[in-house]
């Protein structure tokens, strides 16, 4: 604590203003600590929450689907945007609703929560370095400064950079599970079976090879007899993935349903289509090989080989001129 006065000493000549400084870092400290347990708190227990599925047990038995409906994240977001004064209020985390719906916490809570974990890694790096305020003061005010902030703004920024790590390598999935699910789908269109049932039984079928892919057409599934049509049920399945193969799926199955063609001849036109689209794009990646293994050879396997070839014709030149000379 002396550590931390001295160097508020050296950066205010007033003592009054050092006071007013500490005292303010530790009311914010200790509103941003409230705030960060309220939030964690209201986001994995509310008694509200708990009261209200209560009564609604006691009027109408919900069924689990109504339930995974009712609280996701992304229809949470659907009912924010049609309340006046509140949109604009939760505009500036849609970025980080995109990003925890695309990694897969579709909970209404997982914002609070993510946002009660960044707000606690920042109290608890500050404490670490309140903790450690000892060793880095024995460098330059600036410099400790600088160390100060550093390390409070890695705390502030990690959790973001995990979650988009997160969503990244969902979403890698996910593109790399869809040509198989693609495949049983049109299987199942042309065995007879309908669109929704066929989701069903593709779902069903890659429960253990492809467990997230899986788990989204089961919510597609859900939304459905939850009482959603199917064009709102794809929509938001492309939304929760991100994935462009996944919108264009979708768009020709909608498409397909308003025009009322074949469902099972469309998917299987879009499947030759995406293999010949996959075909393209492993050719370009192969062509741009070559100009990628340049720079490896050029600063690795270039220099080790002309040690091995000419290094020893320049050793003997060297010792000729050195005899010589």
């Amino acid at each position: 604590m002396n550590q931390i006065i001295q160097l508020f000493e050296t950066t205010f000549t007033d003592p009054a203003m050092v006071k007013l400084a500490i005292y303010l870092i530790a009311g914010i400290a200790g509103i941003t600590l409230a705030i960060a347990l309220s939030s964690l708190v209201s986001g994995l227990y509310s008694p509200v929450k708990k009261q209200l599925n209560k009564l609604s047990k006691e009027s109408i038995q919900p069924d689990d689907l109504a339930k995974e409906y009712e609280s996701s994240l992304e229809h949470t977001i659907d009912k924010l945007n049609n309340v006046p004064f509140i949109n604009k209020r939760y505009q500036g985390d849609s970025s980080t609703k995109k990003l925890l719906i695309h990694a897969g916490f579709h909970s209404q809570d997982a914002l609070k929560i993510f946002n009660s974990i960044k707000l606690l890694l920042l109290l608890i790096s500050g404490a670490l370095v309140t903790l450690l305020i000892n060793q880095i003061s024995t460098y330059s005010t600036s410099t400790t400064i600088y160390i100060i902030l550093f390390v409070l703004g890695t705390a502030y920024l990690l959790p973001g950079l995990i979650l988009h790590k997160i969503a990244k390598r969902r979403m890698a999935d996910l593109k790399r599970y869809f040509p198989d699910a693609l495949d049983l789908l049109i299987v199942c269109c042309e065995s007879g079976l309908g669109l929704l049932e066929s989701f069903q039984r593709v779902a069903k079928e890659l429960k253990l090879a492809h467990p997230y892919l899986s788990y989204e057409l089961n919510l597609v599934c859900s939304k459905v007899r939850y009482g959603l049509t199917l064009q709102q049920a794809l929509k938001e399945f492309s939304d929760r993935t991100g994935l462009d193969d996944i919108r264009g799926l979708n768009s020709v199955i909608v498409q397909s349903l308003r025009l009322g063609t074949g469902v099972a001849a469309t998917i299987r036109i879009y499947s030759d289509e995406y293999r010949e689209k996959r075909l393209q794009a492993a050719e370009e990646n192969a062509a741009k090989l070559g100009v990628k293994m340049i720079f490896p050879m050029m600063c690795c396997i270039w220099p080790s080989f002309f040690i091995v070839a000419i290094g020893p014709a320049i050793l003997k030149v060297m010792n000729v001129w050195g005899d010589a000379f």
